[in-house]
């Protein structure tokens, strides 16, 4: 019998009446239900008006500082620190409102965990477009809802996207072909990492052979296609030592490795010590 994860998963259905939830936060309040290590079902969009926070994203300790957005991945295993003198926003987003091509930017902008830091007009636009996201889900008139709100949240999410993309340290040159693959790779990595475990897979899925492939995301990122395969498969394997009580073949066996054996190989070599090694050192 598997054992229970320790972790909790947030669902957002369970405690939104929409398919979305909208929040502020700020000094006077604490990160209530939110300073315990947990993962959400859904994206969650930071918007930082002015001050500093802090919180942990797997395993890495985030300082978001002055006007900022910050976004968070489903699935990813989070947990608030401290804020000062901070006013923030917390919009959650449910998976299928999302389209495609938000989903895209939104995921290349929250597999590097950092923040983008915005100007002041982007701040206003975001702050009154929360605003009055947060007035309409308030209105009691279920007409006015159900034709509003869907609208009104996607000029929200838009305004998000648009933020991502201003930064030119996190997009660069996105015109660009080997840019544009190397996305559409990460992408699909983040979806795909239990089933597709080759290089080919993925140039496969792309329809791009796998020493193009592998050329293009080397040149673009410094490390080979391989590499991010290992990466995103052990750091969910870290996950699941550090949050639950499952053993090395359960998580083994969880991220498509019969072979336990070569699953403990693998870790050691990415990680630099042996999987109940890394647990006994972080349960520390």
């Amino acid at each position: 019998m598997r054992t229970r994860p320790l972790v909790p998963m947030y669902d957002l259905q369970e405690r939104a009446k929409q398919n979305f939830e909208i929040i502020r936060l700020s000094e006077s309040l604490d990160f209530a239900g939110r300073s315990e290590a947990h993962r959400d079902n859904n994206y969650m969009f930071i918007f930082q008006e002015r001050g500093i926070s802090k919180m942990v994203v797997d395993f890495q300790e985030i300082t978001i500082t002055g006007p900022a957005i910050f976004c968070i991945l489903p699935g990813q295993i989070h947990y608030g620190i401290s804020l000062q003198k901070a006013d923030m926003w917390a919009l959650a987003i449910g998976t299928d409102w999302i389209k495609d091509a938000f989903r895209t930017i939104v995921t290349e902008f929250a597999i590097r965990n950092v923040q983008v830091s915005i100007i002041e007009s982007q701040v206003h636009l975001l702050r009154d477009s929360l605003v009055l996201l947060q007035q309409i889900e308030r209105f009691t008139h279920t007409d006015i809802q159900g034709q509003t709100l869907p609208s009104m949240l996607e000029v929200c999410l838009s305004l998000f996207v648009s933020c991502c993309k201003y930064d030119d340290n996190v997009f660069p040159q996105t015109n660009l072909r080997p840019v544009t693959i190397t996305r559409q790779f990460r992408n699909l990595l983040v979806v795909s990492f239990r089933q597709m475990k080759s290089p080919a897979e993925y140039a496969g899925a792309l329809n791009i052979s796998p020493p193009y492939l592998n050329e293009v995301v080397k040149n673009t990122t410094g490390q080979p296609v391989s590499y991010w395969i290992h990466q995103e498969i052990i750091l969910e394997a870290k996950r699941m030592l550090f949050y639950t009580d499952n053993t090395v073949k359960e998580i083994a066996e969880n991220l498509g490795y019969a072979d336990v054996t070569y699953f403990i190989r693998l870790f050691g070599k990415v990680a630099g010590l042996a999987p109940l090694k890394f647990r006994n050192k972080y349960h520390k």
